[in-house]
Order: structure tokens, then C-alpha cells, then sequence
């Protein structure tokens, strides 16, 4: 014994010090001398670790001793270790057995709870009978109530519980409930009594438990258990669920499980659908439930949306964490493609699933996905040799191979079923035994009519071998409702709508089917565009076909389409660039070429447009859309050149238009749109100005091409109106009538007038309520002097017109108050009109005709504002008169009113353009013609004015034929033809003081001073009305005794002449007693006119003339003191371009050359002119050229360059501009070498240009400088 102990001691030491090898010889040792030592064993199965005879050591130490638990705990630990699930299981065996021996409570507490582990671990129901049974030995309170709450936590787990234990399970859980009123525990008893083998009486049970009612959270789980537990089996288990709803949803009808178990219960009753909308709100789709996932793919599935039940599918794989249910949505995802025939898709996904788990529908369904893509499937098709897929399958591998035949035989041997009649039919279709096939659909429908195949290729037979489109309907749209998402259905039902004129039908399926994602396919989208493009909804069908080219960027008619859509919508940049991409793609496309001609002529690019229609021409030369689109671009540029007044060119581009009209109805005349226009195209030429006013047209007789002039031209207007009218089956139209109208006005044929009359009254008989025709009647009956009559055709227009419409009609309106003299009724007309459209320009002429009578004042803006707004020939002569008027007077300077008016906008350019215009109509107006040459006058083009007022003189009536003579003559003196002037002057019939006056200036010109004098005398004695003129003849007449007769009677006159103006000697008379003063040295006289003429030092007038007699009185002696003298009268006067001009020769005369200052005051008179109503050129170009030679003195020749340059520019006749120009290149030395330039340019000077005699001298020593040094 004390060897035994000696050694027990030994081994212990040596497993503490983890010695377990010498520790194993050690047990070995004790057990050789006693077999059966207890603790020799377990030491040894200490020491053996976890080796596989360690559970033996302990193993026999516990059959040595079975009440003891060391060996027992030794055993456990053991397994404890193991990771395996047979470990484990054992472990509850050894735990239970544990339970049984005497062990002390903590070591019992901690058993328990590592059977509740094992137990929740394992799902095994072997731990809640090890808990049961332990507490059937009543354990102490502690203990009890520690396996009580283990029982509860392995209930928890869902362990299914053996029949046997139950009953002890529940009533354990009763007292359990009994103690705590819970209704998580009452939600684990319900579990237990539900895993009773009688399912309907269990169900039963738990509705008779006492809180069943009073417990919400309790009803809801039986609801969510309910519809799990249907999940599993498919089905209620026998269970009338109906019966019992309404006491397991009372108080919860509102939240998910109750709705889900009504949406089950449709299911079961088979109703599919109801239940599908049921259960579409309820589901979590950001969860992978199993029962709500499960259930709403289900759904799916029995209504067939194989597309849905895709999505479903998919969308829940990705979310799921339970390996099980993955593979349970990895058969629903295979099976939902495979329906939808994605064969390839199908079989990538049950690759991912193991074939173990596959049914054998599954398999066969499989089996045909490989036949269908034609890949090899002898390890599916090995499992199904035994089932009736076999032959089936095998039969469709033959039908695949195109083995018709073999497979009809091979199908022949079995018995009948759907899917064989199908395969048979679907061999003789290939074979095109169709009659045969059609007998086997029908066979196959009758026995499985929820096979969408069957009822497609019946369809087909009806669709194309017996055309009974109404069968063939009914056909396609069973196969539809069995399976929505099948292409080929969709296409041929399509197909078949279309045929039958079913556009709400077919517009309904190609919608639904665009909403499928799954069904991608480009032709319903095209489809669906052809019909939006006919449904007129651009905006849609742009998407669909945009749709279409997304999926295939090559297809020429989708972008054909969409450009065709992108046209009707307006959207042109886009429509050209789509058009464009089909002739990138095909050139010979005419349809697109003409469009692209169309939208360039829409966008006024007229050119392109124009180059477009005629490449069309070349290929088809009667393309009727190019014919009328090239007209109708060439009408467009006329109607531009017309509102550019270039009527020449317009009318020869109607011509154009014309050409084109003619060449179309020469090919067609039942086109409506060509006469129409053809007539408005002739309409055009008579509104051209009479000089354009004729077309170009073939004779009916010859064809040969004749003129035909304004009147001519509307017999061909009306014939293509009237063909118009006769083809729409009318014998009147608002055109016809129009036509007619002005007709008359051209030819002031009455008849004419009647005519539009009578068809204009027609037109209203037809249309009532057309405003245009009252209008019409109104404007004839003005016409016609039928006041009263227009008056209520114009206010019945009124009371049918629209509002864009209605400002012409109040126009007329007014005009016929106009006319009958009631300016208060017209001016409220026009009024009216102008408040509808501000930009009606007759509105405003009417009030500027009003104006004329009642308010003068505003007639000028009221024509001006009318003639901004468009051209109108009253509007134009009316602008033009006031603004002569206005001119007429000089003092009008002094309104800053009407100084802007006339200035600052430009009133006589623009009225001056406005009656140029109004003569292009009206070239024998006298009138306009006289006012274009004042207009003319006044901005020094005295030329053109000569020739307007000679053209206003031959066409002017007699009365008025002297004005016209005065303004000739003006004109010839200013031109200084002194002898035309002369002979114009004597054949005035009615002698004036202008008249007189411009005979003796034109007399004195030529030197005739006798006879100069004696016409001034005539004009002083007779023709002159206050003592200004008086005086201001005696001037001209001591000017003229001075020529011939010398001072002392000149100055006789002169003081003659101050005499008269008794009140004020005029400054006329002081400046001609000043320069004779200076002329003559006469100081003392000159200084006495230049006293008198301090009361005209203010007078703007007057401004220079002083100053400069002033200075000139000085200059000699003092220039310092004449510029100073000069300075002061700029002051007074700081805007007189000529006081400017003066100081700045004075700054470069004076001994120290003011060259700066000369500039400045150059260019500050060159400011001034610009600004000068008349503009003398020879002065302005003497002012650049001082400019330019001051700064040249300064030192600056870059700026004398480039203002002898700029002056050049602007007056290229002027010698003293060239002067300034060569001055300042003989000083650069890259001139050097262009010495021949220089030459020419003086001769050109000397030989072309008026130079004076300084300057003259001045270019002939040039000259010979510049010849000396070529020659040397």
C-alpha cells in the first residue's frame, strides 16, 4: 500500500509539472499492481490527454467505481476539448449521469448550464429530458430555479421535444407561468403544445388557454407561426384557419401577420393573385425573412411573373445570411429563368447549387436548359432514365439537332401527354406540315391548357397559314396571359393588334411589356415610338427611340424615326443632327435629305437649304417635297430681300420660287399646296414696286415663256385661288376675295371690287364666325363708300375675332372714322388697336393722321415710331414732311426737344432712306421727290439733291412748278453753275425775294456785276418785306459797287444799309464796314464796326466772324495778342469749330511754335465739326492736317502718321490731307527708299487735286528735291 500511495503521489506530482510521458509509465507501474486502482486509472487518462485511450482509462475507472465522480469529471473534460458534434452529444449522455451521483450544488449549477449550451448548441431534445428528469428529483429551491430558467432557454432555441416528455414539458412550463405572468413564457408554452403530433387539436389547445385572449404579443405570434408553419408544409395541415382568424387577429388586424395569413389563406383557396396584392405591401424587401421571402416568390410563381419572382429572388440572395434558405432562393432564381428561357443563366445558377437537393422536376427541368443551348447533359439526363422526362427530353435533343422525324418516332412510342402532342407538333411546324401540327396543338391545349407554347404556335397557325387574325387573337393573348414576358408572344400579338387596327390594345401590351425590365428588347421600344409618332406625343416617342439607338448605334430607321419626332416637336438643331447621322450611315436616304432641306430653310440658313433641295432634285427631279420645300425657300429669301428693299433681287428669286411651282404642277395638279403657292408667290410680284413688278410664265398654248406684268399678273393669282376653291369642292374662298380686292386697287376697275364683294358675302354665308372675312366686307365697303355697312362688318369682326387678330380691325375701324371725319371715335379705334399689339405699325400712322388735325406737335414721333415698326408709305412721306418742316426753321436748335429729335436721331438720314423707299414705288410723286432733294441738300449731297428735284420738277403740276425751280437754282449755285442757275432763275413765272436774290448772286458769279446790281435793286424796291433784308441787299450791293466803282460808293451803301436798321444795324452791315475798314488800313472804321459789334459778341452766330475780325486787326502787330484776343472768344463760345481751327494756325505761326497747342486745338475742333450740322470737308480736312503737322513739330510723327492716314481715309480728294501725309513720310527713314511712291503722289496732287497757291509752290520744289536725288 505504501508503494502504491509512494507512486499515486509520483504520477500526481509529474501531470502537475506536465511530465505526462514518465507520468503515463508511473500509472502503468500502479495498475500492474492493481488493475482496478481508481485513481491510477484516472490519472492515466489525465496523462494520456487527448489521446483516443484516454475516455477508456476513465471509462474503466468508472465501471471500477461508478458513484464516483472524479472519473466522471475526467471524462467530461475530455470531450469538453472536442470540437465535433458526436463529442458533444456524448457529452449530454456523461452530464446526465453526472446529475445522478452525489456532487456538490455548484459543481450541479454549473452541469445544468452547459447542458442549456449543448442543448441550444445541438438542437437536441435529449437536454430537456436530462433537465426534466433532474428536476423531478426535486433539487433544493436554488438549484430548481436555475434549471427552471435553462428548460426555458433550450425552449427558446426551438428544440422539438420527444412525445413523451411534453406533457411534463408543459405542465413544467405552467407552473412556470403560474409564478411569473409573462408572455414570453406563455409564447414558449404555446410552442410546446403545438409540437403535439395531432396539429388541429394542439392549435385547438392553445385557443382555450386562459391568456390567449388577453395577450396581443401572444395572438401575433400564433399569427406569425401560423404563417410559417404554412410556408413549410404549403398548406393548413387540415386546419380551418377561416374558423378560428378572427379570435387569433382580434385587436392586431392592423399589423403584418394577420394581413399575411388572410394573403395564405387566398393562396390556399387559390387565389393567387388576391393573394399576391396582399402580400406586396407586407414585405421587408431590405431583409431576407423566410417566411415573407419564401411566400411572395411562391406567389409569383403559381401567377408565373418569372421575371418578378427573378427580381425577388435576387434581391433577397443578396441580403441573406442562412446558408439553407440561400440554396432555397438559388432554386427559385434557377427555376425563374429557366421559364423565361435564359437557358445560359439558368445553368450558371444551378451550378452554385448541389445536384443532391435538385427534385426530379428540377432535374428535368435542368436537363432542358443544357439540350437548349446545346451542350451536353448525360449527367443530369443518367438520374431521370427511370421517369417519365426521359424519352420527352431526349425527344426535344432530336428536335434541336433538327432530327424532325426521329423525334415524331421517338415520341410516337409513348404515352400521351401535353408537352409530347407539343413536341410533336412543334416537328411537323418544322417539317411545314402545318395542318398536322395544328391537329397535335389542339390535342396539347385540350389536355394542358396552361402551356403558353401550345397557344403560341396555334396563334401562328391561324396568323400565317389561314389568316384569321381573330383566332389568331385570341390565341396569342392566352398564350400572354400564361406567360407575359415571352418576346416572341408579345411580338406576334403585336403583330396581330396591328393587323386588326387595335391601336389601344397594342399601345396597352407594348407599355406593359416597356415597364419589364426583363424584357429588354429594342423593337417594343420602336414599336412603341411608331405609335406616340402617330399619336402626335413627341416627347415619348423621342424617349422610345432613343431607347432603341442606346441598344444598337447603327440603326439607320431608328435614327430616321427619331429625327422624324425631334422635327414634329421642333426641336431642328436636333432633328439635323439625327438626319445627318442617317446619310453618314446611307446618302441615296431622299426622305432625310428633304427634311435637312426643311430645317435649314426653318433656320434660315437659306443657302444650305437651297444646296439641299437641289441634290435631292438631281437624284429625283420630281420629288414633290423638294419641289415645295426649294419654293418655299426661295419665297422665304424673297420676303427678306423685300423687307431689305432689295426688290430687284427679291422678285428675281420669287421668279426662282415660281419656276419650281410650275415644274411640280406640270407632274401633279392635285396638289392644293402648289396652287396655293403659286398664287401667293404672283401675290408677292404685285407688291413689288412697279419697275419688279412681272413674272416669267409659260403660255397654256405654246408653253413658250412670256412677261407678264401687274395686271397680268392677277388673272394668274385668281386661276390658281379658283383651282383651289374648285377642288375643296367650293366656288368661293377669303383668298379669291382678297385677290379680287386688290385687284381693283391696281386697276381702279370697279368691277373687280363688285366681284371680291359678292365672294367675300359668300365666304360669310359659309363661315359666320370667321373674323377675316367681316374684315374683308368691311375694308370693300369703305371701298364702295358704304360707311354705314363697313361700320358693322368691322364690329361684327370684332365681336368674333380673337385677340392677336383684333388690332387690324380696330384699324379699320378707325380709318373709316377717319374718313367720315369723327377723330374722337377714330382716335379711340386706333387707341384700341395700339393696346392689342403694340407693334401694329397702322395704328400708329392713324394717330399720326389724328395728330396732324387736332395736335401737331406729336404727328413727327407718332410717323417716326410707325415707320420703326415697318415700312409703310404714309408713315414714310409723313416722317419726311415733318422733319422738313422742322428744318425749315434754323432756330429749332434751340429746343433741346427738337435738337434731338432731328440730331441725335438721325431724323434726316433716316427720313431721307424712308422716302428713297417710298419712291421705289412711286417714282413720279412729285412731292416725295422735291422732299428727298431738301432731304438730300441738307446733308450736302448736292448732286443727288439736283437730280431729285429736276425728277420733282418734271412730274410736278404747274402751280407748284416755281417752288421746285427755287430750290434747282439754290442747288446750281452751290454746284457753281452759275449759268444753269441763271436760266432756272429767269424762268420763274412768280418773282420772290429768293428768287430775285439767287438770279443776282448768279449774276455777280459770273461777273455781270451791272445787271447783278440791277436784280439786287429790283429785290430792294419791290421784293423785300423788312429792313434785315433791306440792309442786307444794300451789303450785296456795295459788295458789288465796290468791284467796279470803289470804295468811297461802296461805303456810301454801307452806311446806307445801317441807316435802314434803324433799331439795330444788322451784322451783315458791321462786318462788311470792318473788312472794308481792314482792307483798305482804315483802322478807325474798323474799330468803329468792331465797337458795334460787341451786341453780337453772345449771338453764337456771330462768334467767329468777331473774334476773328478782332484778332485779324491785331495779328500783323502782335500775334500773341490776336491768339489771346482768339482765347477770349472761345470762351464766350468754347463749341465753334472755326475759333478752334484759327488759334491753332495762330499757335503755329506764332515765333515760338505752340505745336502742342495747335494739336489740341485741331483735334478739339475736329470734336466740334463732327458735331457740325454743316460740314464743310475742306475745313475738316485742313484741321487733320494741322493736327498731324503740329505733331510732327512736337516730335511725335507716330501720331502724325496715323492722323494723316485717318485723314486720307476720310477725305481722299483733299490736297491738304496728302500734303500732311507726304510731310510726314519725307521725315521717315524707311521712306528713303520709296522716293518713286512720294513722286507720284505729288504729281498726283499737282495734276488731280485743287491745291492753293502756297501748297502748289510747296509740291513743285518737292518735286524737283526729289528729282535731283534720284538723278544723282
Amino acid at each position: 500500500m505504501a508503494d502504491l500511495k509512494t507512486l499515486l503521489k509520483e504520477a500526481r506530482k509529474l501531470i502537475d509539472e506536465k511530465n505526462y510521458k514518465e507520468a503515463q509509465e508511473c500509472c502503468k507501474n500502479i495498475l500492474r499492481k492493481d488493475k482496478q486502482n481508481y485513481l491510477g486509472l484516472v490519472l492515466l487518462g489525465k496523462s494520456l490527454q487527448e489521446s483516443d485511450q484516454a475516455p477508456l482509462a476513465y471509462q474503466n475507472a468508472i465501471a471500477s467505481k461508478p458513484d464516483v465522480p472524479l472519473a466522471w469529471q475526467g471524462l467530461a473534460n475530455y470531450y469538453e476539448k472536442k470540437d465535433d458534434t458526436a463529442s458533444k452529444i456524448k457529452l449530454l449522455s456523461i452530464y446526465d449521469e453526472m446529475l445522478k451521483l452525489q456532487i456538490d450544488e455548484e459543481k450541479t449549477l454549473e452541469i445544468i448550464s452547459k447542458i442549456s449550451e449543448l442543448g441550444c448548441f445541438l438542437k437536441d431534445c435529449k437536454a430537456i429530458s436530462i433537465i426534466l428528469n433532474f428536476m423531478d428529483k426535486k433539487p433544493n429551491a436554488k438549484i430548481y430555479v436555475i434549471a427552471e430558467k435553462s428548460l426555458l432557454e433550450l425552449v427558446k432555441s426551438d428544440i422539438m421535444c420527444e412525445e413523451e416528455y411534453i406533457i411534463k414539458l408543459m405542465n413544467c412550463l405552467k407552473v412556470i407561468v403560474s409564478k411569473d405572468c409573462n408572455d414570453s413564457i406563455y409564447i414558449l408554452l404555446g410552442k410546446v403544445i403545438l409540437q403535439k403530433n395531432n396539429y388541429v387539436e394542439a392549435i385547438e389547445e392553445v385557443l382555450q388557454l386562459c391568456y390567449f385572449e388577453s395577450s396581443v404579443v401572444f395572438r401575433e405570434w400564433l399569427c406569425k407561426y401560423l404563417c410559417t408553419n404554412f410556408i413549410k408544409h404549403e398548406s393548413f395541415c387540415g386546419l380551418d384557419v377561416e374558423r378560428y382568424k378572427d379570435k387569433i387577429i382580434l385587436g392586431i388586424e392592423n399589423s403584418k401577420y394577420p394581413a399575411l395569413l388572410n394573403s395564405m389563406i387566398c393562396y390556399n383557396k387559390g387565389l393567387y393573385l388576391d393573394a399576391y396584392k396582399q402580400c406586396v405591401p407586407l414585405v421587408n424587401y431590405q431583409e431576407a425573412d423566410v417566411t415573407e421571402a419564401t411566400f411572395i416568390i411562391k406567389c409569383s410563381i403559381m401567377l408565373k411573373k418569372w421575371s418578378v419572382a427573378q427580381k425577388l429572388a435576387t434581391n433577397f440572395l443578396i441580403k441573406v445570411r442562412d446558408n439553407n434558405f440561400a440554396m432555397i432562393l438559388k432554386k427559385f432564381l434557377f427555376l425563374s429563368l429557366a421559364e423565361q428561357q435564359k437557358w445560359k443563366q439558368a445553368i450558371t445558377v444551378s451550378k452554385e447549387i448541389p445536384i443532391e437537393i435538385f427534385n426530379v422536376n428540377e432535374l428535368a427541368t435542368l436537363a432542358k436548359c443544357y439540350i437548349e443551348v446545346n451542350e451536353q447533359a448525360d449527367h443530369i439526363m443518367k438520374n431521370l432514365q427511370t421517369t417519365e422526362y426521359y424519352l420527352q427530353l431526349e425527344a426535344l435533343s432530336l428536335l434541336k439537332q433538327k432530327k424532325y422525324n426521329e423525334a415524331i418516332a421517338l415520341l410516337e412510342k409513348i404515352m400521351d401527354t401535353p408537352l409530347k402532342l407539343f413536341y410533336i407538333s412543334k416537328a411537323y411546324w418544322e417539317l411545314q406540315e402545318y395542318d398536322k401540327s395544328h391537329l397535335n396543338l389542339l390535342k396539347a391545349a385540350k389536355l394542358d391548357s396552361e402551356h403558353d407554347e401550345t397557344f403560341l404556335y396555334l396563334g401562328m397557325y391561324y396568323h400565317h397559314c389561314k389568316t384569321d387574325y381573330a383566332k389568331a387573337k385570341k390565341c396569342y393573348e392566352k398564350a400572354y396571359s400564361l406567360n407575359n414576358s415571352d418576346c416572341n408572344v408579345i411580338k406576334h400579338l403585336s403583330d396581330v393588334y396591328i393587323k386588326l387596327q387595335l391601336k389601344d390594345n397594342n399601345y396597352d401590351l407594348l407599355y406593359k411589356a416597356s415597364q419589364n425590365a426583363m424584357l429588354n428588347q429594342s423593337w417594343i421600344s420602336f414599336r412603341l415610338g411608331l405609335h406616340y409618332i402617330n399619336s402626335r406625343e413627341w416627347e415619348n416617342a423621342i424617349i422610345q427611340f432613343r431607347n432603341v439607338i442606346k441598344s444598337n448605334h447603327n440603326d439607320i430607321v431608328a435614327f430616321e424615326c427619331l429625327a422624324d419626332a425631334y422635327f414634329s416637336r421642333g426641336s431642328f438643331t436636333s432633328a439635323l443632327k439625327a438626319y445627318n447621322k442617317v446619310i453618314k450611315m446611307n446618302s441615296n436616304k431622299i426622305h432625310c435629305l428633304t427634311r435637312i432641306g426643311y430645317i435649314h430653310s426653318i433656320l434660315t440658313q437659306y443657302k444650305d437649304a437651297i444646296s439641299t433641295f437641289k441634290k435631292v432634285l438631281e437624284t429625283e427631279p420630281y420629288s414633290m417635297l423638294a419641289l415645295k420645300g426649294i419654293a418655299e425657300t426661295y419665297m422665304r429669301i424673297a420676303m427678306n430681300k423685300f423687307n431689305a428693299k432689295l426688290y430687284g433681287s427679291a422678285r428675281d428669286t420669287a421668279q426662282n420660287a415660281i419656276d419650281y411651282i410650275i415644274k411640280a404642277l406640270s407632274k401633279e395638279k392635285k396638289f392644293l399646296c402648289f396652287w396655293n403657292l403659286l398664287g401667293n408667290a404672283l401675290i408677292f410680284l404685285t407688291k413689288l414696286p412697279k419697275e419688279f413688278c412681272y413674272a416669267w410664265l409659260k403660255t397654256d398654248e405654246n408653253m413658250e415663256v412670256s412677261r407678264k406684268e401687274n395686271l397680268d399678273i392677277y388673272p394668274q393669282a385668281l386661276a390658281c385661288y379658283s383651282m383651289i376653291a374648285k377642288q375643296k369642292l367650293q366656288f368661293t374662298s377669303y383668298e379669291l376675295a382678297s385677290t379680287y380686292l386688290d385687284y381693283y386697287l391696281a386697276s381702279n376697275n370697279m368691277m373687280h371690287c363688285q366681284i371680291s364683294y359678292q365672294l367675300t358675302v359668300a365666304c360669310i354665308k359659309l363661315k359666320p364666325s370667321v373674323w377675316r372675312n367681316w374684315n374683308l366686307l368691311g375694308r370693300i365697303c369703305i371701298f364702295r363708300k358704304k360707311y354705314a355697312l363697313a361700320q358693322h362688318c368691322l364690329i361684327k369682326a370684332l365681336l368674333v375675332t380673337r385677340k392677336w387678330s383684333v388690332a387690324d380691325v380696330w384699324c379699320n375701324l378707325g380709318t373709316l372714322y377717319l374718313k367720315m371725319n369723327q377723330h374722337k371715335l377714330a382716335n379711340y379705334c386706333f387707341w384700341r388697336g395700339q393696346s392689342t399689339s403694340p407693334s401694329y405699325p397702322l395704328s400708329w400712322i392713324g394717330q399720326g393722321l389724328i395728330a396732324e388735325v387736332i395736335r401737331e406737335e406729336e404727328a413727327m414721333d407718332l410717323f417716326r415710331h410707325a415707320s420703326r415698326l415697318g415700312y409703310h408709305p404714309e408713315s414714310a412721306l409723313g416722317y419726311a414732311d415733318w422733319v422738313c418742316r422742322t428744318i425749315k426753321h434754323d432756330d429749332y436748335k434751340n429746343s433741346s426737344e427738337l435738337k434731338y429729335v432731328i440730331d441725335s436721331l438721325d431724323a434726316i438720314p433716316y427720313a431721307m432712306d424712308l422716302v428713297i423707299w417710298f419712291s421705289t414705288y412711286e417714282p413720279n410723286n412729285a412731292c416725295s421727290c422735291n422732299i428727298l432733294g431738301i432731304l438730300q441738300e441738307r446733308s450736302g449731297l448736292l448732286s443727288a439733291a439736283l437730280e431729285s428735284y429736276q425728277k420733282a420738277l418734271q412730274y410736278a403740276e404747274e402751280d407748284y412748278q416755281n417752288i421746285i425751280l427755287l430750290n434747282i437754282g439754290r442747288i446750281l449755285l452751290r454746284l457753281e453753275k452759275y449759268d444753269e442757275a441763271i436760266k432756272i432763275y429767269k424762268a420763274i413765272t412768280e418773282a420772290s425775294l429768293n428768287s430775285a436774290c439767287g438770279l443776282a448772286f448768279g449774276l455777280f458769279k459770273k461777273e455781270l456785276y451791272e445787271e447783278a446790281y440791277s436784280a439786287y435793286d429790283t429785290a430792294l424796291q419791290w421784293l423785300s418785306n423788312t429792313d434785315d433784308d433791306k440792309a442786307d441787299l444794300l451789303v450785296a450791293m456795295a459788295g458789288i459797287v465796290y468791284m467796279f466803282k470803289g470804295m468811297d460808293d461802296a461805303k456810301t451803301l454801307l452806311f446806307h444799309s445801317i441807316q435802314v436798321s434803324q433799331k439795330k444795324p444788322t451784322a451783315n452791315s458791321l462786318f462788311a464796314i470792318c473788312s472794308l475798314g481792314l482792307i483798305h488800313a482804315d483802322q478807325s472804321l474798323s474799330k468803329l464796326a468792331l465797337s458795334e459789334l460787341q451786341k453780337y459778341e453772345k449771338d453764337s452766330r456771330y462768334g467767329y466772324d468777331i473774334g476773328f475780325l478782332k484778332s485779324y486787326l491785331v495779328v500783323d502787330k502782335d500775334l500773341n495778342q490776336a491768339i489771346k484776343i482768339m482765347s477770349d472768344a472761345l470762351h464766350d463760345h468754347p463749341d465753334n469749330t472755326h475759333l478752334w481751327f484759327c488759334l491753332a494756325q495762330y499757335c503755329l505761326n506764332v515765333t515760338n511754335t505752340k505745336a502742342n497747342i495747335a494739336s489740341c486745338c485741331a483735334q478739339r475742333a475736329l470734336c466740334s465739326a463732327y458735331n457740325c450740322e454743316n460740314k464743310n470737308f475742306a475745313i475738316t480736312a485742313k484741321m487733320i492736317a494741322t493736327a498731324s503737322i503740329a505733331e510732327h513739330i512736337v516730335g511725335d510723327r507716330k501720331k502724325a502718321m496715323l492722323l494723316a492716314k485717318g485723314g486720307l481715309h476720310m477725305y481722299p480728294c483733299q490736297s491738304d490731307i496728302w500734303a500732311a501725309l507726304l510731310f510726314s513720310v519725307l521725315n521717315n527713314k524707311m521712306w528713303s527708299t520709296r522716293t518713286n511712291w512720294v513722286l507720284n503722289r505729288a504729281g498726283h496732287m499737282r495734276k488731280n487735286l485743287e491745291t492753293t497757291r502756297v501748297l502748289s509752290r510747296w509740291v513743285n520744289l518737292l518735286e524737283k528735291k526729289l528729282n535731283k536725288q534720284l538723278s544723282s
